[in-house]
């Protein structure tokens, strides 16, 4: 039996909210509402939690980056797969035609800071390879069925991904 398929069942409600997200129209809609509810929830357990972990069953990494322009501390929560002591970050931008602001701060500062439930480290991005991207990305899909429909409309830029290594 494949763990990792049993890992991401889901009960109606979140399959529905997960489809909702992936749509065009609920993309965009998510992306303004969820990150600043996520981030007020996370502030409110501590890091340990988001709304969007609670309502999709998909576990929120909280990534601490260096803006690039303003040199301040930069937090959001992301989705990200977790394999082998290493963190895959996908840089979908709920599938639009633009990068994240994050990605600009992980390519000019390459160490950030992530919390993921109660757990707090220090890692250090790079660029996945070939390789990586392929074997992490089939992993991501299951995890979460949106960044197949993201990359179905994104066609004007290569979806960047991301591994972070624990610093040290």
């Amino acid at each position: 039996m494949d763990k990792n398929k049993d890992k991401y069942q889901r009960n109606w409600i979140q399959k529905a909210l997960l489809n909702f997200t992936s749509s065009k129209i609920g993309a965009r809609i998510s992306s303004r509402i969820l990150h600043p509810l996520d981030k007020a929830v996370l502030k409110l357990t501590k890091n340990s939690s988001s709304l969007t972990s609670i309502l999709s069953g998909i576990p929120v990494i909280v990534l601490t980056t260096i803006g690039a322009r303003s040199g301040e501390p930069r937090t959001v929560p992301l989705l990200g797969v977790i394999k082998d002591g290493k963190i895959f970050l996908i840089a979908s931008n709920w599938g639009q035609k633009h990068h994240p602001g994050w990605y600009y701060n992980l390519k000019k500062n390459k160490e950030a800071q992530l919390s993921i439930g109660k757990e707090k480290g220090h890692y250090i991005a790079r660029d996945a390879t070939y390789a990586e991207r392929e074997e992490y990305w089939i992993i991501a899909v299951r995890m979460y069925p949106g960044y197949a429909e993201y990359k179905k409309r994104i066609t004007s830029r290569k979806i960047p991904m991301f591994i972070l290594s624990p610093k040290g």
